[in-house]
């Protein structure tokens, strides 16, 4: 299947991911590391590692 990768959350995230899903175009929502930011995170930095981190990226997912 071909789809479209998107990283990261909140509403312009969200409301990207169902334009592009209302386009007929499958959607992968994608969390926990990302390699699109590595140019400003530095390298690729895994989110989430301690609890704390991951708290914060559970938070930052749409409810489905």
């Amino acid at each position: 299947m071909d789809a479209v990768k998107l990283e990261g959350g909140g509403s312009p995230r969200v409301a990207a991911a169902k334009a592009v899903s209302r386009a007929g175009i499958a959607v992968l929502g994608h969390v926990g590391l990302t390699p699109q930011a590595i140019s400003s995170l530095g390298g690729f930095r895994p989110q989430g590692r301690t609890a704390i981190e991951a708290v914060k990226v559970r938070g930052s997912l749409p409810a489905t």
